[in-house]
């Protein structure tokens, strides 16, 4: 749908403010947070929300309230409605709420650039960027943070763009949806924080793959020492899969998804996932191969998330490829792990 520009003069969220503070948020979690905060997760076959409740003590914040709706059509359908059902029977604590975007109009890179001061890296940013997108500059909002020393006069940077039209079209269905976005972030790094700030999280020095499988895309990220040094959507999602895996075999869609989803998976289904998967595979072993010849060192393990990585037998298909050892995750016990997106945004308060 056509998107809505904003009026002269009315302010906005934007990329450019709140992607500031979620990269300082991925170096550290600061348990500050005095309110209930909400996660919008608008994928592109589901509506997912996520309520966080305050902290209490030391403990985890705890999940008051979540909502899966589906969404028909895709990403680039008209998802005010879908995002009125999601919230309906969930009486939210406030009408304001944390969005995210990813996908093709959202182009993560990380690069070296020149050690300055972040006034002058900022000015730089735009100049630096447009060597990277297939679009004209002026369409899109770009934002940056220091990663970390590459050398001694060298750091890497992870740069941010998004089409302002994606980040208006969003705005413009949770207005309709009778809400307001407090921040906007990107799938991918919120993913992260949830890593991050998860219970179930590992706190080690090592670098761990986060694989998030959609129903049309993957999000990937590489923390090495918890900075995120890769970050990427890959077009492959489970719809992709089971469409593929139902005509090989000879079976229905909806029988497909049922045997993934509650772990009947027979053997020659078992086998299709392995051969059909190989497309994935191929994409995540040059992730990993890049990172390797940047970073030194490949992902020492690997954690499958979102809706396909529940599936016990899309976890034995990838093991079956790589040579990392290959867990399911979830942030946090009893959370579906199609809820890992939107608990990263609940968990954002700034």
């Amino acid at each position: 749908m056509p998107s809505t520009p904003t009026a002269p003069g009315r302010s906005r969220p934007d990329l450019v403010s709140s992607l500031t503070t979620v990269f300082k948020q991925l170096a550290t979690i600061k348990p500050k947070e005095a309110r209930a905060t909400v996660g919008l997760d608008i994928g592109s076959s589901a509506i997912k929300v996520l309520v966080l409740g305050s902290r209490r003590g030391g403990s985890s914040r705890p999940v008051i309230a979540q909502n899966l709706v589906p969404l028909e059509g895709g990403q680039d359908a008209d998802a005010s409605e879908a995002i009125k059902a999601a919230i309906k029977t969930l009486q939210l604590p406030t009408k304001s709420i944390n969005l995210s975007v990813s996908g093709q109009w959202v182009i993560m890179r990380i690069v070296e650039m020149p050690t300055m001061k972040p006034a002058e890296m900022k000015q730089a940013l735009p100049f630096e960027a447009q060597r990277y997108l297939p679009f004209n500059v002026q369409d899109v909002i770009i934002d940056g943070v220091a990663l970390g020393p590459a050398d001694a006069n060298k750091t890497w940077v992870l740069i941010v763009a998004c089409k302002k039209e994606l980040i208006e079209r969003r705005l413009d269905w949770v207005k309709r949806a009778g809400l307001e976005v407090a921040l906007i972030d990107v799938d991918a790094l919120a993913l992260a924080n949830a890593f991050l700030a998860s219970s179930n999280g590992r706190k080690s020095e090592g670098t761990v793959a986060l694989i998030n499988v959609g129903a049309q895309l993957t999000n990937l990220v590489i923390l090495k020492q918890q900075v995120p040094y890769l970050v990427r959507d890959i077009p492959w999602g489970a719809e992709k899969l089971i469409r593929a895996a139902a005509e090989q075999l000879k079976m229905e869609e909806g029988t497909v998804t049922q045997q993934l989803t509650q772990g009947t998976a027979n053997p020659e289904l078992l086998s299709a996932l392995k051969l059909l998967s190989e497309a994935l595979i191929s994409e995540l072993q040059l992730s990993f191969d890049y990172f390797e010849n940047r970073f030194g060192h490949p992902p020492d393990e690997i954690l499958l998330t979102g809706g396909l990585g529940q599936s016990a037998a899309f976890a034995e298909a990838l093991k079956a490829h790589l040579a990392q050892p290959v867990s399911q995750w979830t942030p946090l016990k009893g959370l579906s792990a199609q809820f890992a997106v939107a608990y990263g945004l609940a968990l954002r308060s700034d």
